[in-house]
């Protein structure tokens, strides 16, 4: 009995040993400061440590490779593959000394090396102008060619990330049902969850409407899409530099068009309700602002990133989606050349149907 219970204590301590390590120089002002090992694809907090002497480090046992990233003092670090051995990042946040993390210093270097030809380049002179348009079509294809070469491993599953916001909907479904590896990522699945939906709320889609309570009011979407008339969807927020910037082209729009038929409404999402009032008051924005959206419409279309301007035409059918400057006025202006009013889009009255009526 004895011998037995020897034998168990020695299997849970060979069980228990760390078969990985991690370690990181952040710098000594992050020392005391506590650190979060976090798996990239699940999003997931794995382990925490204290900085010490400058140094974060990390050592546990994992079953399989995963994807881990660093986050300290709630900023996202460096990306890199947790597997059995020795990880060491660099101060740049390179990792390197195992399998995966080693085929990241190399992809990462051949990045580098056309990265720092281009540069070089005269685009003034039209024979390295050519060049400079290879070397821009071979950085860009990398990443597909990176998965095409490691489908079975999650270096694959990370180099199909970096293209897959760029891809369509149908080529991503097509890609998770061949591919394992990508069909079980969480990251992939959220993807595909947003390309859904922005396939649902794309040009040529009904509007979808949704509600937002602040300050004890309900306001709804549909309070501000007339029916019979364009309207321009802002979303935006107060701290996001371009949603500022499109401001100006909004106004524009807004001045040449708003005794035409023509609305605009701005709804804030990802921001705090005051400093949305705020720059309502410094932008002097002459149309209404739904408040404190915050998700609510991101989740519903699918926004990943603002600026997201969405025209809606007088039958409620969305004729533009995430458009701005040159683009979006050209937009509008093709939504208005064949704008009518209702008043000149409605019937003429016959003779009858006056009679009728004043009977």
């Amino acid at each position: 009995m004895l011998a037995g219970a020897l034998f168990a204590l020695s299997a849970c301590a060979v069980e228990a040993q760390s078969n990985y390590s991690v370690t990181f120089p952040v710098g000594a002002k992050a020392d005391n400061t506590m650190a979060y090992l976090v798996d990239w694809d699940s999003a997931q907090k794995m382990d925490s440590a204290i900085v010490t002497n400058g140094t974060v480090r990390f050592e546990g046992k994992v079953d399989a490779p995963m994807i881990g990233r660093i986050m300290l003092g709630g900023k996202r670090g460096p990306v890199f593959f947790i597997e059995s051995g020795n990880v060491i990042i660099n101060e740049k946040g390179e990792s390197s000394g195992t399998p995966l993390n080693d085929k990241m210093v190399e992809y990462r270097g051949k990045m580098s090396v056309l990265a720092n030809e281009f540069k070089s380049l005269d685009q003034n002179d039209s024979v390295q102008a050519v060049r400079a348009k290879e070397i821009y079509a071979q950085y860009q294809a990398m990443p597909a060619e990176a998965y095409a070469a490691n489908k079975d491993n999650l270096f694959g599953l990370y180099m199909y990330m970096q293209g897959a916001y760029e891809l369509p909907l149908a080529q991503v479904e097509s890609d998770m049902a061949q591919n394992k590896l990508l069909g079980s990522s969480k990251q992939l699945q959220a993807l595909h969850k947003t390309l859904k939906v922005q396939s649902e709320t794309g040009e040529g889609k009904h509007y979808k409407d949704f509600v937002v309570e602040y300050n004890g009011k309900k306001e709804s979407l549909s309070d501000y899409v007339k029916p019979g008339q364009v309207t321009i969807v802002d979303f935006w927020a107060s701290w996001c530099g371009p949603c500022v910037r499109q401001l100006k082209v909004l106004k524009e729009l807004y001045a040449k068009y708003k005794d035409k038929g023509l609305n605009v409404v701005g709804v804030a999402v990802w921001d705090k309700p005051e400093d949305t009032e705020k720059a309502i008051k410094s932008h002097e924005l002459p149309w209404p602002c739904i408040v404190n959206a915050q998700t609510i419409p991101t989740d519903l279309y699918g926004i990943q990133g603002i600026p997201c301007i969405i025209v809606i035409n007088p039958e409620g059918i969305i004729v533009s989606r995430d458009k701005q400057s040159e683009a979006l006025v050209k937009d509008v202006d093709t939504a208005m050349a064949s704008y009518k009013p209702v008043a000149d889009a409605a019937p003429a009255r016959t003779e009858a149907a006056d009679t009728l009526a004043a009977f």
